[in-house]
Order: structure tokens, then sequence, then C-alpha cells
């Protein structure tokens, strides 16, 4: 009897599965209301019911009941579907128990189990109307650049076990663009903050901006993408966190008790996330059919093959491009990511190179050794980033940070000199009471030394001294945050915080500032945000400005 049981409950599945399909299929019947009217759109449903002179809409037309779920199926295999919050409960469960069935069945799975639903309403028709329109030209760019790298972002999400429609994320947020950066300060494809990126371990450094590599980026944007899945289990809620972070999304459904991105959305979250949804699913829409939204004729980039190859730190691409014969251009497409055009200085770097080129590479490895080293300037080192605050102006963070005002508008991109609160700016060999100079002068001014203990991580060695993680990583040339027992580290700026008990010296009291959430402080700590809620006796995501929290380094 123990051996028939899940074949039982297999049984039950598919009858629950027959079930449903055959629920779809009637409300798949095609009808003139279903291409005229949404009952979300609740003003509509009113002028409807005026117009029959019903107070509450029951009729039925054809086999589509006014009530039930407005849904059509589309040549290219996604599914429309009217957001209706019962709606997205029934798909979503009928989505469960199927990947149930076909776990027994592991060769059957269903093409279509890669995409996303698609919602089709007045909202998404807007973008539909406009990428075709007013749009059209910067939508012809982004299909156009997308033939390059949507097959290798859909493998990284296959690999990922990620729906592959995710990858028009990257369309909307970016146009694949891999340099593309917004005035708040988000890089690459996959416009990473700065915060998020070191979060999913993507290296930005005065060297290194691996937000702008196309494959790395990738790769941290499916595992974020994941864990938004996995936090509100919606691709729509999920969609909209990663346009305006988590915690905002979160403190929306804590709110308002609701739990579906449609009707949320129409009680809070910024104008902008709001639009993100829509747009996704109107490129997606687009993407997948150009013929038949007239976007014919496109001739799509093709992809580049490369493969990887260990090159000497800081040697410059152009002169390793001309030791091996490769087009210095190519070989910098090939790493967006190298933003001074050369190798980082510390350890042995790998690169991207053209196909069959790694065994040449690595033949030469002596060759492009003797090459000149690429100079480390106090520019290189001391570029840092500034949130522009309420009552800032250029001049006033120029004179901040002794830069002249041409040279920070320059490395901004500034034109006039109008600055949005919130806005990052990239500050070009500035400092602040601080020092300049070379990486040995880094090293030596106003640092100390730290043996490493067994238990410590960068993150409590960084706290116990009240520096930066980013810091001493750059003193000491550490890539990743591996460091090891005995290892001596050099501290800059370093002085040891005073603790009255040795046994508590591992806590910190962090005190929330204004804008802070938890996954920032999180982040910030390397530490878990369910655990921070654990030691704070907190219920919701929220917090206030002010309000002490216990961050125990683990």
């Amino acid at each position: 009897m123990i051996k028939k049981e899940p074949m039982i409950f297999r049984l039950s599945y598919i009858t629950v599965l027959l079930l449903l399909f055959l629920a779809g299929c009637a409300s798949k019947s095609r009808s003139p209301l279903s291409e005229s009217i949404s009952f979300y759109d609740q003003a509509r449903k009113a002028e409807f019911e005026k117009a029959t002179g019903q107070g509450h809409v029951q009729r039925k037309i054809g086999l589509l009941s006014t009530e039930s779920l407005f849904a059509r199926e589309e040549k290219s295999g996604f599914f429309l579907l009217r957001p209706d919050s019962q709606t997205w409960k029934a798909y979503y469960y009928f989505f469960h128990v199927r990947k149930r069935i076909f776990a027994d069945f592991p060769h059957i799975v269903p093409e279509t189990e890669n995409e996303i639903p698609v919602v089709f309403n007045d909202r998404v028709r807007y973008f539909l109307e406009f990428f075709q329109n007013s749009g059209r030209s910067f939508f012809s760019n982004w299909l156009y650049r997308s033939g390059k790298y949507i097959p290798a972002m859909k493998k990284i999400l296959e690999e990922k076990e990620l729906p592959i429609d995710l990858v028009y994320l990257a369309m909307i947020e970016s146009g694949f663009n891999v340099k593309a950066r917004s005035h708040k300060g988000a890089v690459g494809p996959w416009q990473f903050i700065l915060s998020t990126a070191k979060r999913y371990g993507l290296r930005v450094d005065s060297w290194v901006d691996e937000r702008m590599d196309p494959e790395k980026s990738t790769v941290a944007a499916a595992n974020y993408l994941r864990d938004l899945y996995n936090m509100f289990q919606s691709w729509e809620l999920a969609a909209a966190g990663y346009n305006c972070g988590e915690e905002r999304v979160q403190a929306a459904i804590d709110a308002f008790k609701i739990d579906d991105f449609w009707e949320i959305s129409e009680y809070t979250l910024p104008k902008e996330t709001k639009d993100y949804v829509p747009k996704l699913m109107a490129a997606l829409i687009i993407a997948k059919n150009p013929q038949k939204y007239d976007f014919a004729g496109i001739e799509y980039q093709e992809p580049e093959p490369y493969e990887n190859a260990v090159v000497p730190p800081q040697k410059s691409l152009k002169d390793i491009a001309g030791l091996l014969g490769i087009d210095y251009r190519t070989l910098g497409e090939f790493n967006p990511g190298l933003i001074r055009g050369a190798t980082p200085p510390g350890d042995s770097y790998r690169i991207n190179v053209p196909m069959g080129y790694g065994k040449i590479v690595t033949a030469r490895y002596n060759d492009i050794s003797a090459l000149n080293d690429v100079a480390i300037t106090p520019s290189v080192i001391s570029t840092r980033y500034y949130r522009v605050k309420r009552g800032d102006s250029i001049g006033k963070i120029a004179r901040r940070y002794r830069v002249s005002v041409s040279s920070l508008k320059r490395a901004n991109k500034i034109k006039g000199s109008t600055i949005r609160v919130g806005q990052v700016i990239a500050i070009p060999g500035g400092f602040k009471g601080g020092y300049t100079g070379t990486m040995e002068n880094l090293k030596s001014a106003k640092s100390v030394k730290h043996k490493v203990r067994r238990g410590d991580s960068l993150t409590k060695i960084a706290a116990r001294y009240g520096a930066s993680v980013s810091s001493i990583k750059s003193a000491n040339g550490i890539r990743g945050s591996q460091i090891k027992v005995g290892q001596v580290l050099t501290i800059p700026g370093g002085k040891r915080v005073s603790s009255k008990n040795s046994k508590t010296s591992d806590v910190v009291k962090y005190r929330v500032k204004n804008g802070d959430t938890l996954w920032d402080i999180a982040g910030k700590y390397d530490v878990s945000v369910s655990s921070i809620k654990r030691w704070n006796n907190l219920s919701s995501s929220q917090l206030a400005s002010g309000e002490q929290l216990t961050i125990y380094l683990e």
C-alpha cells in the first residue's frame, strides 16, 4: 500500500489539472466583450452596468461570463490575462500543481514553462502603442542590440532555472546598452546600483565595474530576481521590487494587505514602478512577435563568441591587443567592465578574448608580463561617489571634495548646473579631509595593522576599526572576501573601536538614518534581513528614523 500512495496523488493532480484546463478553455472563448472591456477598470465596469440597466452584471455572452477570467491565447504561445486577484491565485496554483506533476515526468515539461504570464490591459496597451509610435526609434534600437546579448543571457537564466522571459527586464532597463548609466547611478545592462551590485558579488571599484559585464551582471541579476520571487511569489511584484527596491514593495504589501501588483499599484508605489511592469509586458509582447507589431526588417546584431584567458595585472588592453594582433576596439567591447582599459592591480585577471585566442594568450603570458604597467594615479585610487542631498549644488559638492566644478561636471557628463536629490555623483580624485597618493601611500598613511584571527571576516574587522570593507580590500589588494588566519592586514585610517566588554566586540548598535532599509543595513554588515528582524523583534520591514538596531556580526 505504501508504494501505491504516490500514484494516487499523481492521479489527483492530473484530475485537478484537467479540471483547470477545461475551465481555462472555456474562459478563452473569443468575445467582443473581452476585446473592449476590462472589469479591472471599475469606472468602465460601472459604465457598462448603467448601459445594461443591471446593478450587478451576471449575464453571459457566448461561453464567456462577464465576471470570469478574461483570457485569450496569442499565436506566440503565451497567455494574456486580465488581472484579478482571485484569478491570479488560481493561475499560480495551477502552475504549482503542474510543476509537481511534471517533477515525476521531467522529459515532457512544455516549452512555455520558461515564460512568465503576460497581462493585457489598458496600461499595457498604452505602452504597446507608445513603442509602435513615438518610441519606435529607440525600441527598434533595443531590438537591434538584443540579438547580440539575448542568447547568452537566456542561457544563464535557463541554467538558474528561471523564466527566460526575464531577459526582457534588461531590455526596458537599458535597451541592452552595457554602458548605460542612470541619473541615480545605476549602471550596465541590468542597471545595478552600487549597493545591490556588491551584495550580489559584482566587483565595482576605480578599475573594474562588473555591472557592465553582460555575463557577470546577468548572473547577479538572475540571483537577485530569484530572491525577489522567493520573497513575493509573484513575477510582477519581483519586477516591481527590482525597480524600486524590495523593501518598498514589502512595505506597501504590509500597509495595504494586498499581494497583487495590479491592485497595489493603484494605491501606492512610485509612478516609475507603476509603469515598469506594463512596460515589461508590452516589450515582451512585441519582442516575441515583432512582425505582428510592424517591426519587420530589423537587422539584429549577431552574438560574438568569446573565451576566457588569464593575463597579468595592470596591463593595458591596447598593448595586449597590439601584441596579439587583435583589434583594440574588439578587445575593449569584449571587456566593457575594465573601465580604465586595463587589467587591475593585484592578482592576474581573467579577460574575454575572441574565440581561438585563449591558447595564444597562455603561450605568450611572459611576453604580456613584459609590457609596461599602467601607472596608478591618485585619481584612480581616490575616486569616490556622493549621493546628492537637499540643498546641494555642484559648487558646494566641488568645494567639499576639493575638486573643480568643471572636472565634476565632466566626470558625470553634466550639462548646465542641474542635479537631482538622490543622484549619485562620481568625485574624480576628490577627498574630504583625507589623503591622496599612490597605493603605497594609502597603505602607510594613518593606518594600523591587524593580524587575522580565527572567526574574523572583513566585515567584522571593518566594524572593529571603524573602517569600510572596500578601503581594507583596496589597501591590501584583496579580491572577493577571502582572508586567511595569520594574514596581516593594513587598515587605512584605522582606529580600534572601543568596547566595554570584549564579549560584545562583535555586536554593533546601529541607529537608523532617513532612507535606510533592512536590505541596505543587512548588506552593509553582511547579515540577513531575517536575522536583523529576529534580533530586534521586528514584525514588519518598516523602520523609523532614529531607531536603534542591534547587529550581531556573524
